[in-house]
């Protein structure tokens, strides 16, 4: 038997705004690029032959597409890049999440089954902490103790700690998996930049995989890992003080070929291949003038020669090789057998790669238990938000009380569409607009369980929405009984037992008010206020969360009309309405991770303040 290394998912995502050649053309035409001599282009020979064969050719569309092997690439922020724009834009953090998210999704491994977290940039969102150490917090309690590692380096950052999650494994046998990922933002390294080339060159992007320990009667996964470092490098490719990219092309490529060509040949020496037994060599996707050399040198045919990412994503530094083994796997490429060598060099002179054999592998079983063995209180459960969030509960394993108001055959069937009923969920009645009726809830709830591990509160009234001159003062105070006052009475009176978090639902009112929102406005302020005391009084025994969704597709919506709806979105800088199921999900991960993805965290005291969908506030 042996015991392999093996890339159980793959997950990669870009920036969200595309960049085309037409696009950096037309930059380098409205005077904000330089450094393209066209003149010089169109007398060369090989360009009339290429213009021969395609007439609508043009020197820039050559340059950058036929010499330079780049087509597209995606950025974070809309092109050309803006310092401005980075204030609102996804940082190398944002990317490294989702990415993470998908190499879990796809290899089936629970987050609490990662025995580490390996992450290399060289463009972090923040100084310290480290990037992986903050991505960790994304995915896993607060009590998980297993090992961030972050790793600054470039171009050959993934395959660094490639070798130090293998080296994790084989010292760690309590554990089966590790994440590898890399992530960058190169455009904010261009923001002073005016050559052509390095955006023609550079996308932003991340990559991640889990490699897994399995034991097979084939030798498969990862074969060899190599990783050098070439001093001659260090001073003329890398980032100043300011996060200025610095790059002298020339020597760079002087000494990249070389590397590229003394790594993948010791990594076939050691595996004992030549060139026909290779299935596909990948490269990092750096562009041809380095590419092509290397593999000229190398005696490789082209066509096994893998450059995809490099045309159609750009070059993702570190991130390449990851997004490179994702992509082919998306497009169903990565056939059990397939022999594959990587080699890398970039960054302070590093170099580097890996050999590979791809495994017979499917995918491992997750079953959903995060909330096992937990009891959560969730009100208003007859209102589409409330709903959902107790259908995601017991999806996860929780045992789910759920409060109504009067709607008896809405609440039961609420209560009939959640999984596991064998726990025995449960739904209690209590009218939040009579203070008997909340007293009585509360000792209804304590007699049917004797701990709360989660309450969360979703039950509120909008009122009539009518001018803050035309809100009556009964309805003033019932809408504030319900929102506010109630809500802060079942609160108190269940402290005692509630024994993690607590989630208070605000509302984007709050921040961007519409006409006619008085009432409500009013009662979800007095609820934040009451939370932020509640959580300094009861911290650190109860964590206390103030969610304030953006416009969800669903709920308020059905009451606003469109003006109401877009005003509130352009206020918080909101792009479109977020889907119920989504933004419920994102609460209950609330519950019980320390961040959220897509979700702006801030603290009031010791209260943590949650904005979903938000891109100002």
């Amino acid at each position: 038997m042996h015991q392999n290394y093996i890339f159980s998912g793959y997950g990669f995502v870009t920036g969200k705004y595309t960049v085309t050649n037409p696009d950096i053309e037309k930059a380098i035409a409205d005077g904000f690029f330089e450094g393209l001599d066209t003149e010089r282009i169109r007398q060369s020979d090989n360009y009339q032959k290429e213009l021969a064969k395609n007439p609508a050719t043009t020197p820039f569309e050559y340059m950058a597409g036929h010499l330079m092997g780049f087509q597209k690439r995606f950025h974070v922020v809309p092109f050309p890049p803006r310092r401005e724009s980075y204030t609102v834009a996804e940082t190398s953090l944002d990317l490294l999440v989702k990415a993470i998210q998908l190499a879990l999704d796809d290899s089936g491994v629970h987050p609490e089954e990662i025995g580490a977290w390996i992450v290399g940039t060289a463009t972090p969102h923040e100084m310290a902490p480290g990037i992986a150490e903050t991505a960790k917090c994304f995915f896993v309690r607060m009590d998980n103790r297993t090992q961030p590692m972050t790793t600054a380096s470039a171009c050959v950052g993934f395959n660094i700690n490639m070798e130090r999650a293998v080296n994790f494994l084989n010292n760690h046998l309590e554990y089966h998996h590790v994440v590898v990922a890399h992530t960058e933002v190169m455009s904010e390294l261009l923001l002073k930049e005016r050559d052509f080339v390095p955006f023609t060159t550079f996308g932003d992007g991340a990559a991640a995989v889990v490699v897994s320990r399995l034991k097979s009667d084939k030798k498969e996964g990862i074969g060899f890992v190599v990783n050098y470092e070439d001093m001659a490098m260090i001073d003329f490719l890398g980032a100043d003080r300011e996060g200025n990219l610095i790059m002298e092309p020339r020597r760079v490529k002087n000494r990249a070929v070389p590397n590229i060509v003394r790594v993948a040949g010791e990594l076939m020496k050691k595996e004992g291949w030549d060139n026909s037994d290779v299935d596909l060599l990948i490269p990092h996707q750096t562009g041809h003038a380095i590419v092509h050399e290397a593999v000229a040198k190398l005696n490789f045919p082209m066509e096994k020669v893998f450059q995809e990412v490099q045309l159609n994503f750009g070059n993702l530094s570190g991130a390449s090789i990851p997004a490179s083994m994702a992509y082919i796997k998306e497009t169903n490429r990565l056939k059990p057998g397939t022999k594959i060598i990587t080699a890398v060099t970039g960054l302070g002179g590093e170099l580097g790669g890996f050999s590979y054999v791809v495994p017979e592998f499917k995918k491992f079983t997750n079953i959903n238990s995060d909330l096992k063995g937990k009891t959560a209180l969730v009100t208003g459960c007859t209102g589409g938000l409330g709903g959902e969030i107790a259908r995601q509960l017991a999806a996860k394993g929780c045992r789910v009380l759920m409060h109504y108001n009067s709607n008896h055959i809405k609440a039961t069937s609420v209560l009939e569409s959640l999984s596991n009923q064998e726990l025995n969920h449960g739904i209690v009645k209590a009218n939040f607009g009579d203070d008997g009726e909340v007293e009585k809830l509360i000792q209804t709830v304590k007699d049917l369980v004797p701990e709360l591990n989660y309450l969360i509160h979703t039950v509120a009234i909008t009122g009539s929405l009518n001018k803050g001159t035309e809100v009556t003062d009964a309805e003033m105070r019932l809408v504030d009984k319900v929102n506010h006052i109630n809500t802060a009475k079942l609160t108190q009176g269940l402290c005692d037992i509630i024994k993690e978090t607590i989630l208070f639902t605000g509302s984007i009112a709050q921040d961007a008010q519409f006409s006619g929102s008085s009432a409500y406005v009013s009662s979800k302020r007095g609820l934040f206020g009451f939370a932020a005391g509640f959580a300094r009084l009861n911290y650190p025994k109860i964590k206390c969360v103030f969610y304030i969704p953006g416009v969800i597709d669903g709920g308020m919506t059905e009451v606003l009309n469109p003006e109401q709806i877009n005003a509130s979105m352009l206020a918080v800088g909101q792009e479109k309405l977020i889907p119920l199921k989504e933004i419920a999900g994102r609460m209950v991960k609330s519950l019980y991770i320390p961040k959220v993805a897509g979700v702006r965290s801030q603290y009031e005291g010791v209260l943590v303040v949650r904005k979903d969908g938000y891109t100002k506030y």
